[in-house]
Protein backbone atom coordinates (compact mmCIF):
# COMPACT_ATOMS: atom_id res chain seq x y z
CA UNK A 1 0.00 0.00 0.00
CA UNK A 2 1.53 3.49 -1.12
CA UNK A 3 2.25 5.84 1.75
CA UNK A 4 -0.08 8.39 2.12
CA UNK A 5 0.80 12.19 1.96
CA UNK A 6 0.94 14.79 4.24
CA UNK A 7 -1.45 16.69 2.15
CA UNK A 8 -3.40 14.02 2.00
CA UNK A 9 -3.67 13.32 5.24
CA UNK A 10 -4.96 16.82 6.21
CA UNK A 11 -7.61 17.03 3.87
CA UNK A 12 -9.49 14.61 6.33
CA UNK A 13 -12.59 16.24 6.91
CA UNK A 14 -12.91 14.99 9.79
CA UNK A 15 -10.07 16.19 11.52
CA UNK A 16 -9.83 18.41 13.54
CA UNK A 17 -8.31 21.96 13.72
CA UNK A 18 -5.57 22.50 16.14
CA UNK A 19 -6.60 19.59 18.45
CA UNK A 20 -3.24 19.09 19.16
CA UNK A 21 -2.42 22.34 20.80
CA UNK A 22 -4.23 21.55 24.08
CA UNK A 23 -3.81 17.69 24.91
CA UNK A 24 -1.51 15.78 27.18
CA UNK A 25 0.43 14.15 23.96
CA UNK A 26 -0.95 10.79 25.57
CA UNK A 27 -2.13 9.14 22.28
CA UNK A 28 -2.44 5.65 23.92
CA UNK A 29 -4.86 6.81 26.24
CA UNK A 30 -6.84 9.60 23.96
CA UNK A 31 -9.95 9.00 22.54
CA UNK A 32 -9.96 11.41 19.69
CA UNK A 33 -6.77 9.74 17.74
CA UNK A 34 -9.25 9.12 14.92
CA UNK A 35 -9.69 13.06 14.74
CA UNK A 36 -6.01 13.97 15.03
CA UNK A 37 -3.72 14.85 12.04
CA UNK A 38 -0.55 14.49 14.27
CA UNK A 39 -1.35 10.89 15.45
CA UNK A 40 -2.36 10.55 12.03
CA UNK A 41 0.88 11.33 10.42
CA UNK A 42 2.70 9.17 13.42
CA UNK A 43 0.59 6.12 12.47
CA UNK A 44 0.38 6.86 8.71
CA UNK A 45 0.01 3.43 6.68
CA UNK A 46 -1.18 1.30 10.14
CA UNK A 47 -4.51 0.35 9.90
CA UNK A 48 -5.71 -0.79 13.34
CA UNK A 49 -8.92 0.35 14.17
CA UNK A 50 -8.61 4.03 15.89
CA UNK A 51 -12.39 4.37 16.12
CA UNK A 52 -12.45 0.80 18.69
CA UNK A 53 -9.12 2.38 20.32
CA UNK A 54 -11.01 5.46 21.04
CA UNK A 55 -14.26 4.16 22.56
CA UNK A 56 -12.27 1.71 24.77
CA UNK A 57 -10.49 4.95 26.21
CA UNK A 58 -13.15 7.51 26.29
CA UNK A 59 -14.74 5.07 28.95
CA UNK A 60 -11.40 4.52 30.95
CA UNK A 61 -11.84 8.24 32.07
CA UNK A 62 -15.51 8.36 32.11
CA UNK A 63 -14.73 6.02 34.70
CA UNK A 64 -11.76 7.77 36.19
CA UNK A 65 -14.42 11.14 36.16
CA UNK A 66 -16.45 9.08 38.52
CA UNK A 67 -14.06 8.25 40.90
CA UNK A 68 -12.86 12.00 41.02
CA UNK A 69 -16.32 13.38 42.18
CA UNK A 70 -16.50 10.74 44.65
CA UNK A 71 -13.16 11.83 46.45
CA UNK A 72 -13.79 15.45 45.95
CA UNK A 73 -16.79 14.22 49.29
CA UNK A 74 -13.74 13.06 50.73
CA UNK A 75 -11.46 15.78 50.48
CA UNK A 76 -12.53 18.23 52.73
CA UNK A 77 -12.86 16.24 55.76
CA UNK A 78 -8.87 14.91 55.31
CA UNK A 79 -7.66 18.64 55.37
CA UNK A 80 -10.00 19.30 58.43
CA UNK A 81 -7.90 16.74 60.06
CA UNK A 82 -4.34 17.32 58.77
CA UNK A 83 -5.37 21.33 59.71
CA UNK A 84 -5.05 22.63 56.06
CA UNK A 85 -6.80 25.45 54.68
CA UNK A 86 -7.66 24.56 51.14
CA UNK A 87 -9.17 27.83 50.91
CA UNK A 88 -6.25 29.76 51.56
CA UNK A 89 -4.17 30.91 48.43
CA UNK A 90 -1.13 33.33 49.17
CA UNK A 91 -0.66 36.30 47.24
CA UNK A 92 1.91 36.68 44.42
CA UNK A 93 4.62 39.48 44.87
CA UNK A 94 4.03 42.06 41.59
CA UNK A 95 7.05 41.72 39.64
CA UNK A 96 7.99 43.71 36.75
CA UNK A 97 7.58 41.52 33.21
CA UNK A 98 10.89 40.87 32.85
CA UNK A 99 12.09 39.39 36.27
CA UNK A 100 8.34 37.45 35.85
CA UNK A 101 10.19 35.83 33.40
CA UNK A 102 13.29 35.53 34.29
CA UNK A 103 11.75 33.42 37.42
CA UNK A 104 9.13 31.77 36.15
CA UNK A 105 11.12 28.61 37.39
CA UNK A 106 11.01 29.81 40.70
CA UNK A 107 7.09 30.95 40.68
CA UNK A 108 4.86 29.26 43.63
CA UNK A 109 2.85 27.13 41.82
CA UNK A 110 6.14 26.35 39.66
CA UNK A 111 7.71 25.31 43.33
CA UNK A 112 4.32 23.63 44.47
CA UNK A 113 3.88 22.01 40.93
CA UNK A 114 7.46 20.16 41.64
CA UNK A 115 7.23 19.58 45.29
CA UNK A 116 3.83 17.06 44.44
CA UNK A 117 6.13 15.50 41.46
CA UNK A 118 8.82 14.23 43.80
CA UNK A 119 6.45 13.69 46.50
CA UNK A 120 4.87 11.36 43.82
CA UNK A 121 8.38 10.12 42.64
CA UNK A 122 9.17 9.58 46.41
CA UNK A 123 5.72 7.03 47.64
CA UNK A 124 6.10 5.32 44.31
CA UNK A 125 10.44 4.74 44.92
CA UNK A 126 9.02 3.47 48.90
CA UNK A 127 6.26 1.32 47.83
CA UNK A 128 8.73 -0.49 45.32
CA UNK A 129 11.25 -0.99 47.79
CA UNK A 130 9.24 -2.65 50.06
CA UNK A 131 6.66 -4.47 48.27
CA UNK A 132 6.66 -6.72 44.45
CA UNK A 133 4.04 -6.70 42.05
CA UNK A 134 4.73 -10.38 42.17
CA UNK A 135 4.11 -10.32 46.17
CA UNK A 136 0.46 -8.03 45.44
CA UNK A 137 -0.44 -10.38 42.88
CA UNK A 138 0.24 -13.63 45.17
CA UNK A 139 -1.78 -11.95 47.55
CA UNK A 140 -4.27 -10.72 46.18
CA UNK A 141 -7.23 -12.97 44.31
CA UNK A 142 -8.50 -9.93 42.65
CA UNK A 143 -6.69 -9.44 39.74
CA UNK A 144 -9.25 -6.52 38.73
CA UNK A 145 -7.85 -5.06 42.14
CA UNK A 146 -4.43 -5.51 40.68
CA UNK A 147 -5.42 -3.89 37.32
CA UNK A 148 -6.68 -0.77 39.25
CA UNK A 149 -3.50 -0.29 40.63
CA UNK A 150 -1.55 -0.22 37.68
CA UNK A 151 -4.05 2.03 35.67
CA UNK A 152 -3.93 4.63 38.46
CA UNK A 153 0.12 3.93 38.66
CA UNK A 154 -0.23 4.79 34.70
CA UNK A 155 -2.41 8.01 35.01
CA UNK A 156 0.08 9.33 38.14
CA UNK A 157 3.35 9.38 36.16
CA UNK A 158 2.01 10.36 33.36
CA UNK A 159 0.76 13.37 34.66
CA UNK A 160 3.31 13.72 37.75
CA UNK A 161 5.63 16.39 35.98
CA UNK A 162 3.44 17.18 33.53
CA UNK A 163 1.41 19.27 35.91
CA UNK A 164 4.75 21.63 36.77
CA UNK A 165 5.47 21.64 32.57
CA UNK A 166 2.00 23.08 31.67
CA UNK A 167 1.82 25.34 34.60
CA UNK A 168 5.14 27.08 33.90
CA UNK A 169 4.03 27.12 30.48
CA UNK A 170 0.72 29.14 31.42
CA UNK A 171 2.92 31.24 33.72
CA UNK A 172 5.68 32.35 30.79
CA UNK A 173 2.82 32.86 28.02
CA UNK A 174 1.21 35.36 30.73
CA UNK A 175 4.05 37.15 32.11
CA UNK A 176 5.84 37.63 28.40
CA UNK A 177 3.17 39.68 27.73
CA UNK A 178 2.13 38.61 24.05
CA UNK A 179 -1.32 37.88 25.22
CA UNK A 180 -1.93 41.71 26.01
CA UNK A 181 -1.67 42.81 22.63
CA UNK A 182 -4.94 44.62 21.21
CA UNK A 183 -5.12 42.41 18.08
CA UNK A 184 -5.51 39.29 20.36
CA UNK A 185 -8.13 40.85 22.47
CA UNK A 186 -10.48 38.52 20.93
CA UNK A 187 -9.07 35.52 21.16
CA UNK A 188 -8.77 32.91 23.80
CA UNK A 189 -5.41 33.13 25.80
CA UNK A 190 -2.68 30.20 25.16
CA UNK A 191 -2.01 30.71 29.08
CA UNK A 192 -5.77 29.91 29.84
CA UNK A 193 -5.55 26.55 27.70
CA UNK A 194 -2.26 25.25 29.14
CA UNK A 195 -3.29 25.99 32.46
CA UNK A 196 -6.33 23.89 31.78
CA UNK A 197 -4.69 21.16 30.39
CA UNK A 198 -2.52 21.47 33.95
CA UNK A 199 -5.88 21.08 35.84
CA UNK A 200 -6.84 17.87 33.79
CA UNK A 201 -3.58 16.63 34.94
CA UNK A 202 -4.22 17.44 38.93
CA UNK A 203 -8.22 15.77 38.44
CA UNK A 204 -7.30 12.97 36.87
CA UNK A 205 -4.39 12.48 39.31
CA UNK A 206 -6.38 12.73 42.39
CA UNK A 207 -8.68 10.36 40.98
CA UNK A 208 -6.08 8.20 40.33
CA UNK A 209 -4.67 8.49 43.99
CA UNK A 210 -8.12 7.43 44.66
CA UNK A 211 -8.06 4.11 43.26
CA UNK A 212 -4.17 3.79 44.91
CA UNK A 213 -6.04 3.83 48.16
CA UNK A 214 -9.57 1.35 47.09
CA UNK A 215 -6.61 -0.84 45.69
CA UNK A 216 -4.59 -1.06 48.78
CA UNK A 217 -6.44 0.10 51.79
CA UNK A 218 -3.64 0.05 54.02
CA UNK A 219 -1.16 2.95 52.12
CA UNK A 220 -4.49 5.68 52.81
CA UNK A 221 -2.65 7.28 54.97
CA UNK A 222 -0.16 7.83 52.95
CA UNK A 223 -1.67 9.00 50.36
CA UNK A 224 -4.06 11.64 51.57
CA UNK A 225 -1.05 14.31 52.05
CA UNK A 226 -0.56 13.83 47.71
CA UNK A 227 -4.16 14.10 47.57
CA UNK A 228 -3.92 17.47 49.47
CA UNK A 229 -0.77 18.63 47.98
CA UNK A 230 -3.05 18.89 44.61
CA UNK A 231 -6.15 20.26 45.84
CA UNK A 232 -4.61 23.50 47.22
CA UNK A 233 -2.47 23.72 43.68
CA UNK A 234 -5.56 22.85 42.15
CA UNK A 235 -7.14 26.03 43.98
CA UNK A 236 -4.14 27.63 43.57
CA UNK A 237 -4.21 27.59 39.19
CA UNK A 238 -7.49 28.02 39.64
CA UNK A 239 -7.20 31.32 41.15
CA UNK A 240 -4.33 32.26 39.39
CA UNK A 241 -6.37 31.57 36.15
CA UNK A 242 -9.66 32.20 36.91
CA UNK A 243 -11.09 31.82 33.47
CA UNK A 244 -9.05 28.65 32.44
CA UNK A 245 -11.62 26.33 33.06
CA UNK A 246 -14.00 27.71 30.82
CA UNK A 247 -10.92 27.38 27.39
CA UNK A 248 -12.62 25.65 24.93
CA UNK A 249 -10.11 23.15 23.67
CA UNK A 250 -10.80 21.85 19.88
CA UNK A 251 -12.01 18.95 20.14
CA UNK A 252 -11.74 18.03 23.93
CA UNK A 253 -14.33 20.85 24.88
CA UNK A 254 -16.72 21.26 22.16
CA UNK A 255 -19.70 19.19 20.91
CA UNK A 256 -18.39 17.25 17.60
CA UNK A 257 -20.94 18.70 15.22
CA UNK A 258 -22.95 21.17 16.72
CA UNK A 259 -22.91 24.09 14.66
CA UNK A 260 -20.98 26.89 15.29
Amino acid sequence: MRRRSLTELASNPDLISGIYNYCDRWCERCPLTSRCLVYATEQVDHHNSQESHDVRNEAFWRRLTSVLVDTQEMINEWAKEAGIDLCHVPEEEPRSRKRRRQLVDNHPLTRAGKKYANAASDWFREFDQTIEISDLRATDADREQLEQFEDAREVIQWYQYQIAVKTMRALSCRTDGWEDEPELADFPKDSDGSAKVALIGIDRSIAAWRLVQLSLPDRIDSTVPLILQLERLRKRVENSFPEARDFVRPGFDEVIGAPN
